[in-house]
């Protein structure tokens, strides 16, 4: 995979993965999302605001709280909130900051876009309708310690794209409809972050067929966590995904990086496939639940496979106690592959492949309660 060169359009999503027969073969895709066979079977001066925003001063972002998981998220925070209307706002170097209670229309660009800011507070705030690949709801670049909760974000290219950044916490977020087109298409990306704080907690996303156009839910792409505190996806709910050849659920390994940890995510119908670890190291998928009904994109529940062999290694990976309920375009049951090349894996046999128990009525049929 490569590059595209605009930092704002960068992203590596999940190669697409070809089913042969009962064989599993890959083919990698680049970047820019080619077609590929189907399945066989912004500058301000610091403090300055090009638009009139709500700023309040001397607010710390609160990386590493403990944060409800998705399924006890405070709905009724939602339900509550009100909004003053604004245009798109972007700062630059700025610390120290907490942006709350605005409606913003991204158009053709983020709807908030921040820059080598330390210590920022995005709460509150509803972002919606972009109209390109450009229109991110949430743009980060060379941040530390970002807080972006009870956001609700709809119909944008990406909910949340940061690059470049460290301390990068995105908890209790409702988004909906993430609209691409490819390279963009996640509800959050990170690229090239790195160090402790960076998590996706506790969040709702949902993609709904024929208003959507999504890539992965969550990409991790290039990133790396420390020991002791990996970039951390828990406990989030994603529903919705597909029809993209090369889309899914969480993609871990991207191209590389180490500690990442995927755990206690429930997935419903998340596209081509669940969870996957695509390379890296000290990699973990745990005590997940992942379904996908058949349809002509589907191929498998969880893997690992490393896509990136002569720029990225595989090893210390772990995936254990998950639930998988997984039908590929065949109509077969494909919860699980081992590609064979990231080593021993840890807890493999630990895993309940094809249980039925995993099925559509995990999730509440109305999850996503903003408007």
């Amino acid at each position: 995979m490569k590059l595209k060169k605009s930092p704002l359009v960068k992203n590596l999503s999940l190669s697409c993965i070809l089913l042969l027969s009962v064989m599993l073969v890959f083919s990698t895709s680049s970047c820019t999302k080619e077609s590929i066979t189907p399945p066989a079977t912004a500058s301000n001066t610091a403090g300055t605001s090009t638009k009139s925003m709500s700023i309040t001063g001397a607010t710390a972002a609160t990386t590493g709280l403990t944060v409800p998981s998705a399924a006890t998220l405070n709905t009724n925070t939602f339900a509550s909130a009100t909004y003053t209307p604004s245009g798109p706002v972007k700062y630059d170097g700025v610390n120290n900051i907490t942006i709350s209670g605005l409606s913003i229309t991204a158009g053709s660009g983020p709807a908030i876009s921040i820059s080598n800011a330390i210590n920022v507070h995005i709460t509150l705030c509803r972002l919606v309708n972009g109209t390109n690949v450009d229109a991110v709801g949430i743009y980060l670049f060379k941040c530390t310690n970002v807080t972006i909760d009870f956001c609700y974000i709809n119909n944008v290219s990406t909910g949340v794209y940061a690059s470049t950044s460290t301390g990068v916490y995105v908890a209790s977020n409702q988004m909906l409809n993430m609209r691409g087109p490819a390279p963009r298409g996640q509800f959050v990306q990170f690229n090239n972050c790195y160090g402790p704080g960076n998590k996706i907690l506790g969040n709702r996303f949902e993609n709904v067929m024929g208003q959507s156009n999504p890539e992965d839910a969550i990409n991790i792409y290039r990133s790396n966590g420390v020991s002791g505190n990996p970039i951390m996806i828990q406990a989030n709910w994603i529903r919705g995904g597909g029809p993209s050849k090369s889309g899914g659920g969480i993609a871990l390994g991207d191209d590389g990086g180490t500690y990442q940890t995927a755990s206690d995510n429930v997935l419903i119908n998340p596209g081509q496939y669940g969870i996957a670890i695509a390379s890296g190291t000290q990699m973990s998928i745990v005590n997940n639940q992942i379904y996908g009904a058949q349809a002509w994109y589907t191929n498998v529940g969880i893997f690992a496979w490393n896509q990136y062999e002569s720029s990225a290694g595989c090893s210390i990976i772990t995936i254990s106690n998950n639930q998988v309920n997984f039908t590929a375009a065949g109509g077969y049951q494909n919860s699980s592959w081992n590609g064979g090349n990231c080593g021993t894996i840890n807890g493999w046999n630990n895993n309940r492949w094809g249980t039925p128990d995993v099925n559509p009525t995990v999730l509440p049929s109305t999850m996503i309660t903003a408007q």
